[in-house]
């Protein structure tokens, strides 16, 4: 998937002749940049910016999804384009699965602990000591502890998971989210599924359960992009608490640029990207609540 990244403050957009027009002031000098709609899957705006309806209208015509997120990474505003497959058959499978009690969940959190696994097998290949072994069997909330413990061996800094963590890495990782949310939630949404009704996260108001459910699946691999650039030197300035716009915008482009890496599966011979697998999960997920059989997640292979 391409993207188009807007993260520099009172950046402009606009489209010219058929093309996005991006324009921003630089010591009092205007720059501008134009981008085909035809190599755009996604526009992300990571700072305020001012867009003309006009780009939304383009965007929404060719597909293109277009994702606001805040200094503190959560997305306030998302547009999706509206075209949809297998729309009614699909949201009244996923309804009749949970009101049956269908468990999909159980098999979304085992291969999030499988990945978890993985992920820190790559570093103990690399010499740092993890005992990823110790992941095997436990439950969620177990497992999620010793996993964020021995990430703490691998980034420099950081002493464990906090959503509400004032450090770089945990600021990294919600802004790093945010971006893998809008994500699950685009290629949901076209799958046909009720991105707001999840097997795991407790449904509430306006809370996009399975959007949290199915991303848990594909969290430890975008872990792994950001702990590589972490230990490889990458430094994020906070603000406040938060990072800053420059940070954001770096963070913004180093995970979509790691979800258009290839990553390989378990019994897929095919390796593909992140962004491709998300897409290929959700039609899959899709079509086993339709089928009601069976449905295996996401198992990366690093």
């Amino acid at each position: 998937m391409n993207s188009l990244v807007i993260s520099d403050y009172g950046s402009y957009v606009t489209v010219k002749r058929g093309m996005f027009l991006v324009s921003r002031k630089v010591n009092d000098k205007e720059e501008r940049r134009e981008v085909s709609p035809s190599e755009v899957d996604e526009i992300l705006f990571c700072s305020t910016s001012l867009v003309s309806t006009h780009v939304l209208r383009v965007a929404l015509s060719r597909g293109i999804t277009v994702a606001f997120l805040d200094s503190r990474g959560q997305i306030w505003g998302l547009l999706l384009p509206s075209v949809v497959t297998e729309t009614v058959r699909t949201k009244k499978a996923q309804y009749e699965a949970v009101a049956s009690g269908l468990d999909y969940g159980k098999e979304i959190i085992r291969a999030k602990i499988n990945n978890q696994v993985v992920h820190l097998k790559y570093w103990a290949r690399r010499g740092v000591k993890t005992d990823y072994r110790e992941l095997e069997g436990k439950d969620e909330a177990t497992a999620a502890r010793i996993y964020w413990q021995n990430l703490s061996q691998v980034v420099p800094g950081f002493r464990g998971r906090d959503v509400e963590g004032g450090d770089g890495f945990n600021s990294a990782l919600n802004y790093s989210y945010a971006i893998l949310y809008s994500r699950v939630m685009r290629a949901l949404v076209l799958a046909g599924l009720d991105p707001y009704l999840g097997f795991v996260h407790k449904d509430r108001p306006g809370n996009e359960s399975l959007v949290y459910d199915f991303s848990e699946m594909f969290k430890p691999y975008v872990d792994l992009v950001l702990a590589k650039a972490f230990k490889d030197g990458l430094e994020v300035k906070l603000k406040g608490g938060l990072m800053d716009k420059e940070s954001r915008g770096a963070v913004a482009k180093l995970v979509v640029k790691g979800l258009e890496e290839k990553v390989k599966e378990e019994l897929d011979h095919n390796p593909k990207s992140l962004n491709q697998a998300i897409r290929a999960h959700a039609l899959k997920f899709a079509s086993a609540l339709r089928e009601k059989r069976e449905y295996r997640g996401f198992r990366m292979v690093v």
